[in-house]
């Protein structure tokens, strides 16, 4: 008896693409904005400290996160983000942006996110 030939094409990309419906591909529509119960707080040159009183913990960024983070008004939308970053510290326009939408889902995930606007959905 012969295994069954796999579709790997469907197996590999089915569960890929829910996962990044519900994180990564929802923000890049957005203009994601911080938690409205989250505080935090630049520590020098070596990054910030997030606070998450409702869960009482304190999440440590480094300066590219609590950079990130600061500009999490609702104001912007991950393009302008990576343009920001990518500005500041001199890194490659493509790279910001993996790495903006790669920290932007974990904040979602760790629930430091404020459900984000879509464009049309914002207030001025």
């Amino acid at each position: 008896m012969a295994l069954p030939k796999w579709d790997l094409h469907r197996t590999l990309s089915t569960p890929f693409a829910r996962s990044m419906e519900k994180t990564g591909m929802d923000l890049l529509m957005a203009y994601p904005r911080r938690h409205p119960d989250t505080a935090f707080r630049q520590v020098g040159d070596e990054g910030g400290l997030v606070v998450l009183p409702g869960r009482a913990e304190v999440k440590v960024l480094n300066p590219v996160g609590i950079a990130v983070f600061a500009l999490l008004d609702g104001s912007r939308d991950v393009d302008t983000l990576a343009a920001t970053i990518a500005g500041e510290f001199e890194i490659e326009l493509a790279q910001a942006r993996e790495d903006v939408v790669e920290f932007l889902t974990e904040l979602q995930r760790e629930g430091m996110l404020a459900d984000a606007a879509a464009p049309n959905e914002r207030t001025s």
